[in-house]
């Protein structure tokens, strides 16, 4: 079991090693992410004052960081990927950003207890082998009223729909065989094969809570065009504002 829960970490981390190049991309103003600044940068600002501390969890090439730190916010950026963070920290040697390698299989993130205001995880949770571990830490790592803030794959949208069809079909040997000649191909098969935390919005509010954290009946918003949903959890105490306010 622990042979194939490191191979599973090896293959995600290799998926975005190789999408580094062009991660960035997705993130410009005409780019399919390119809403997901403006909605993470609102809520930062609703949540966290000027100089507060942020970590980004799973910060690919550090666009959301990027913003944050634009925004007068102290963020430390980590990832399983040295590719991503090669591009993040290139795109700006001047930030004053924090970039952290994570080893793939981390179950402890590598910072104290009550540090950060805020934790961001952008579609993160989908892809590690214990989300409530995960969600656990964040929770660690907040100072008391800090919020959480992550996306989830939208399971209502038709896109999660074609992709649940499409996981089904990437598991006969046959289209495995056929992905092998075409590496996009086979980076999408990759992609359906290892993000396998298809929860519903109940699910992820239940192993929040779990963690620790709060939630309310407003803590899930559409996240954009994009199939995801933007989630907004609480650690208890401060003076933070109730999850999804």
């Amino acid at each position: 079991m622990g042979d194939q829960v490191a191979g599973r970490a090896d293959q995600v981390r290799s998926l975005f090693d190789a999408k580094a190049a062009t991660w960035q991309a997705k993130y410009a103003p005409d780019g399919h992410l390119a809403g997901r600044l403006a909605q993470f940068a609102e809520a930062l600002a609703a949540h966290v004052p000027a100089g507060g501390r942020v970590l980004d969890v799973g910060c690919g090439t550090g666009d959301l960081a990027q913003a944050a730190d634009s925004a007068d916010l102290r963020v430390t950026a980590c990832d399983i990927s040295a590719e991503m963070l090669g591009h993040a920290a290139a795109a700006d040697p001047r930030s004053a950003i924090a970039w952290v390698h994570l080893d793939p299989l981390w179950l402890t993130l590598p910072f104290e207890s009550a540090t950060f205001d805020a934790v961001i995880a952008a579609s993160v949770l989908e892809y590690v082998g214990w989300p409530g571990t995960v969600l656990g830490e964040c929770a660690r790592v907040l100072r008391p009223g800090g919020i959480v803030l992550c996306t989830v794959p939208d399971l209502r949208h038709p896109v999660r729909w074609l992709e649940w069809l499409a996981q089904a079909v990437a598991k006969l040997p046959m289209v495995r065989a056929v992905g092998g000649r075409w590496p996009r191909l086979d980076g999408y098969l990759a992609y359906l094969r290892l993000s396998r935390q298809r929860r519903c919005a109940r699910w992820w509010c239940a192993a929040a809570a779990r963690a620790g954290l709060l939630t309310g009946p407003a803590v899930v918003r559409p996240a954009g065009p994009a199939p995801l949903r933007l989630l907004t959890f609480r650690r208890p105490g401060g003076m933070g504002a109730g999850a999804g306010a």
